[in-house]
């Protein structure tokens, strides 16, 4: 293509608003148009790339035994009808799937009753594209994904780039998400029963003001949180207890409670349900109506401290199962740096990361589609879905100098510094057509512009090759410019040279 036929517009400046070296990069180059509100939408040669990312991820999956369907995993329960319609024998399975769906590749998979190595299978897949791209990726585990699922994720260099928090553990390598399953967390407790006392405690509404008022570890007092769940019937309110050193994660909570959402109750619900503000709220006579969560923090505590459900006083010495007690106990709190590493124990260091991908275990609220197995007998199929993003590998490609060979819309730019010089002008318009009929794909820069600008385009766009076409045409000698190498040679052995560049680029991929 020539550059005067396509839509590139270029900037000189970084477009305001944006911190991401990617996602400045891609609109700066022309790649995307950004719009208010932190939105950017691809233009032709951003379309360009993430085809060919699609087409990478694609074709690896084919060979995979995936196929490709249309408008059907988006769909709640799409898979599951289609498993309905195609699986009655083992024979049938596993059936594994993928759909191109805007910036997502969504995936999924109906496999045997004993098949969820699956979905470990898939993340190996993803995990090894990714490196070829030269995008080293990690496996995060979290626990809102189930126990089979992880994310794969890039590791980001520093607070503009990433989008999550996480923590990784130095010793063993393992790496999660901060909804990561917590294996322990140990309540705090007395060596002796106390009695349980209320104490004035005037303004000491916060744990820190608590903690600073009576000399104790944070450790040692019990937070008392009120959130509503949304239920079939409206919003339910629910008091999550968790030791005063840990937060709650509400994506844990709504995954325990089975509700979609979760959120902190407004002052009015809090009024309607305890007839007071925040600040002193405690675990001791709560409303019946109150469904009580204890995170795994709290179950067997001794001797904490904890709001006494009156304004300006605490309780002292409260005791599980002697002054509270409840039977929903779980994992609801995040996972931060300085905890316990699930895996060796040792301590957590904070990580920072970007979602690429996640797979899962499909939960459905149909009972799943029965098959005959191999002894004649009936089991029921396990479903599993997940996603590739295509615009975060494209915005982590971008960070990088140039896309790779078969990944950028181009793999040459032919560049003539001077159009005023006809010479130069038709040896380069030979090498386009040239490249161009032996399968190259390739761009020519025949703008009426500066030297200058046209080398600046250049490195924007990111293409891998660069043949500039100039001082030396009248001899037949061109340079062409590959990585961090440059060499002048004849023009007439170019395209064979750019050939056996691409093609073991190729083999590499």
């Amino acid at each position: 293509m020539k550059m005067t036929s396509l839509l590139t517009p270029t900037l000189k400046k970084a477009p305001a608003g944006w911190q991401d070296p990617g996602v400045i990069r891609l609109i700066r180059s022309g790649y995307a148009l950004d719009f208010q509100n932190e939105e950017w939408n691809l233009l032709p040669l951003g379309s360009i790339l993430r085809e060919n990312v699609a087409w990478t991820f694609l074709h690896a999956l084919m060979e995979e035994n995936f196929q490709q369907l249309d408008s059907l995993l988006y769909k709640k329960d799409g898979l599951y009808a289609l498993a309905q319609r195609a699986v009655q024998s083992y024979r049938d399975l596993p059936l594994n799937f993928m759909e191109l769906r805007q910036g997502l590749l969504l995936l999924g998979g109906i496999e045997t009753a004993s098949g969820k190595e699956a979905q470990q299978e898939i993340v190996h897949t993803i995990d090894n594209i990714l490196q070829n791209l030269n995008l080293p990726s990690i496996v995060m585990s979290d626990e809102t994904l189930g126990t089979d699922g992880n994310y794969v994720a890039l590791k980001a260099s520093d607070q503009y780039i990433a989008v999550e928090n996480g923590v990784a553990c130095s010793s063993c390598g393992w790496t999660g998400t901060e909804n990561a399953r917590i294996e322990q967390s140990k309540p705090y407790r007395t060596e002796k029963e106390m009695v349980r006392q209320e104490i004035h405690t005037p303004n000491a509404s916060s744990i820190e003001e608590l903690c600073e008022f009576l000399h104790i570890p944070a450790e040692q007092t019990v937070k008392t949180m009120f959130y509503m769940a949304e239920v079939d019937d409206g919003w339910r309110p629910v008091a999550v207890l968790i030791r005063g050193d840990l937060h709650i994660s509400e994506e844990k909570l709504a995954l325990f409670l089975k509700v979609k959402k979760v959120r902190i109750a407004e002052e009015n619900e809090l009024m309607s349900v305890m007839g007071q503000k925040p600040g002193y709220l405690g675990p001791v006579g709560l409303p019946e109506r109150v469904c009580l969560v204890a995170d795994i923090s709290i179950e067997g505590c001794s001797g904490v401290v904890t709001g006494a459900n009156k304004p300006n006083y605490h309780l002292t010495g409260v005791t599980w199962g002697r002054d509270f007690k409840t039977k929903h106990i779980g994992d609801v709190a995040l996972l931060r740096e300085g905890m316990n590493c699930p895996r060796c124990g040792l301590e957590l260091q904070p990580f920072l990361w970007n979602k690429v991908a996640a797979v899962w275990s499909e939960k459905s609220d149909i009972e799943g589609i029965p098959y005959q197995d191999q002894q004649g007998q009936t089991e029921r199929c396990t479903l599993w879905k997940g996603w590739i993003d295509l615009n975060s590998i494209l915005t982590a490609l971008a960070r990088e100098k140039t896309y790779p060979f078969g990944l950028a819309p181009f793999d040459v730019d032919i560049i003539v510094p001077s159009v005023k010089d006809e010479v130069a002008m038709n040896l380069a318009t030979n090498l386009y057509l040239e490249m161009a009929q032996n399968g190259i794909v390739v761009l020519f820069d025949d703008r009426n512009e500066r030297a200058g600008a046209k080398f600046a385009d250049f490195e924007l766009f990111g293409i891998p090759v660069k043949v500039v076409v100039g001082r030396k045409a009248a001899e037949g000698i061109v340079e062409v410019h590959y990585g961090e190498d440059a060499k002048e040679m004849q023009a007439e052995d170019v395209v064979c040279f750019l050939s056996s560049l691409l093609n073991d680029d190729d083999e590499s991929l």
